[in-house]
């Protein structure tokens, strides 16, 4: 297995779908189709049903190619809000996760139920710990790996 850590996420390990090479005493990472691994990683992310952490926030605010000021506008908060949500300097409340949890669903043009983001925000147990995330490459596809 490979701990994937470029992503910026401290729990994300790869299956397959990789391939280390070892030129002048240096270890050198290639992986498979990059941009559907971030997909996988992302929706995995959005499908939780634990709050979002400060680097998965960030992940997924990537993913959507928006800036923290550009993120901040559409949720009517500051820059520096999002910022201090990324860095952890500040509780990501609740609807602000949902939120951007539709919006990652809505870029993949997924039908999302109001009842499952209403559930997500009623959740007590949303602050449990969060599990690792495992992901496989099968017939050119990344997903959760089994």
């Amino acid at each position: 297995m490979y701990h994937y850590t470029e992503c910026g996420l401290p729990n994300v390990y790869l299956k397959n779908g990789f391939t280390i090479e070892h030129i002048d005493g240096e270890d050198y990472t290639s992986i498979d189709d990059m941009n559907n691994l971030h997909v996988a990683i992302a929706q995995t992310i959005a499908d939780g049903h634990t709050a979002l952490r400060p680097a998965e926030f960030k992940f997924l605010r990537i993913e959507l190619n928006l800036s923290q000021k550009m993120l901040g506008h559409r949720f009517g908060v500051s820059e520096q809000t999002i910022a201090r949500y990324e860095k952890g300097q500040s509780d990501i409340p609740r609807t602000t996760d949902a939120a951007l949890r539709s919006l990652f669903m809505e870029k993949l043009e997924k039908t999302n139920s109001v009842s499952y983001f209403l559930d997500l925000l009623s959740d007590a147990e949303a602050q449990q710990a969060a599990k690792e995330i495992l992901l496989e490459e099968v017939d050119n596809h990344w997903g959760i790996a089994i």
